[in-house]
């Protein structure tokens, strides 16, 4: 795709934007990193179109104005790239902590799983994959996830109910109603979780 870099142009309107993104969304879509999913990548470049056409104004940019059809495909890429590092970012950070309430709630999920020998690193994504199991199938918030790990790990119920802005009572109530949840259907998660990661490692597991 040629972009005229000499040429100067005014400040966009409804009709020039039409012509951006019928020139630009795809070239932009394929110039993003393939680190992220295509869809990942579409999304980014439409919310970049939203934010540069609807929401940042004019004199936003400053004396940075895109005043070229080449220097307004550069702000919309940059915008779209910064759309999805701040993607990865939310990613990695929902990663780490699904490891780390995974490990902290292990022995809910192994429970009947001790005495079986398995490779730490198999149990180690089996924990994850079943903690993500068991936030989906059963609907709970990282919230109510965070108020019992804490009063399990022996916070009060008044420091964490000032924590989370709730009543003292509430904590009790998430705190009992998560333990029946986690005791019940944690040993299954792992059960099936482990299935899944034993099969993609190639090792077999016992009907």
């Amino acid at each position: 795709m040629m972009l005229d870099a000499t040429t100067p142009v005014a400040y966009p309107n409804r009709e020039v934007w039409g012509k951006f993104y019928a020139k630009f969304q795809l070239p932009l879509v394929n110039s993003l990193s393939s680190r992220y999913s295509y869809a990942d990548r579409e999304d980014a470049v439409e919310e970049a179109f939203h934010k540069l056409m609807h929401i940042k104004s004019r004199e936003a940019y400053g004396e940075n104005l895109p005043d070229t059809e080449a220097k307004w495909f550069s702000a919309l890429y940059w915008q779209a790239r910064s759309k999805l590092s701040h993607l990865r970012e939310r990613l990695e950070r929902h990663a780490e902590y699904v490891e780390r309430a995974a490990q902290e709630l292990s022995e809910l999920f192994v429970c009947g799983f001790q005495g079986m020998m398995m490779d730490s690193e198999l149990k180690s994504r089996a924990l994850v994959r079943a903690f993500e199991m068991f936030r989906e199938e059963q609907d709970v918030s990282r919230r109510d996830l965070s108020i019992y790990v804490r009063r399990m790990c022996g916070e009060s119920a008044k420091v964490v109910a000032s924590r989370y802005g709730i009543t003292s009572n509430n904590v009790d109530q998430i705190k009992y109603r998560m333990g029946i949840l986690l005791r019940k259907h944690c040993p299954g998660c792992f059960e099936r979780a482990l299935r899944v990661e034993a099969r993609s490692s190639g090792l077999g597991l016992a009907a």
